[in-house]
């Protein structure tokens, strides 16, 4: 689940600060090669600070708010990229890791509840049935195969704003079967086929056959 201050207007203004660090950070580094070893070991030193003493954005906020104490822990022998940009840089990894985090553990509690329930198929976001769906994107887990099925509606994408991502996780890795549509009846019967065929398939390889 998301931190209580997700959504507050002080992470918002926080999380801009960190991207607009970034996008004035990376640049100057990239065209300063002598510095850009430097840079990178500096931003690693301070996200490795963060991570160990900061569990929400919140916190990140308030070490933002004071940073003396652990730029000096960080680097203390100093570094000459401004504070602000490297905290705010580092305040933004460390962010996003704690958001991937927290996604990762909703996603395990979802499957995990779904296979107690005896369900083979678990919905880890978006609408609960696609029918419903105007815009945006949905996924289903399936458990047995441990293959994904993602399908999204983009109304403005232009002339074919249906579409469905099938993951299939085989020996070599993760490959996806993707097809793009533009009537929603053949999206949602096209859907409702390849449900069935992961539902019917002898192993999760056969899946990489569906057209």
């Amino acid at each position: 689940m998301p931190d209580a201050g997700t959504f507050s207007p002080a992470v918002t203004m926080a999380r801009s600060r960190w991207r607009a660090a970034e996008d004035n950070l990376y640049p100057t580094l990239i065209n300063d090669p002598s510095a850009y070893q430097r840079g990178i070991a500096a931003i690693e030193s301070v996200l490795a600070e963060l991570r160990r003493r900061c569990n929400s954005v919140e916190e990140l906020i308030a070490v933002e708010a004071a940073p003396e104490d652990l730029l000096a822990t960080a680097c203390p022998t100093g570094t000459v990229i401004p504070s602000d940009l490297l905290l705010g840089v580092a305040c933004g990894m460390a962010d996003r890791e704690m958001s991937a985090e927290r996604e990762r553990h909703r996603r395990v509690q979802i499957v995990e509840a779904a296979r107690a329930a005896g369900r083979v198929w678990a919905v880890l976001s978006g609408s609960e049935q696609p029918e419903a769906m105007t815009e945006g994107r949905r996924i289903e887990f399936h458990l047995p195969s441990e293959t994904l099925i993602e399908v999204t509606v983009d109304p403005w994408s232009g002339g074919e704003p249906y579409r469905i991502d099938v993951a299939v996780t085989v020996a070599d890795g993760r490959h996806t079967v993707s097809r793009t549509f533009t009537d929603r009846t053949a999206w949602l019967a096209a859907l409702e086929r390849y449900r069935a065929d992961i539902e019917a398939a002898p192993s999760p390889a056969a899946l990489l056959e569906m057209s």
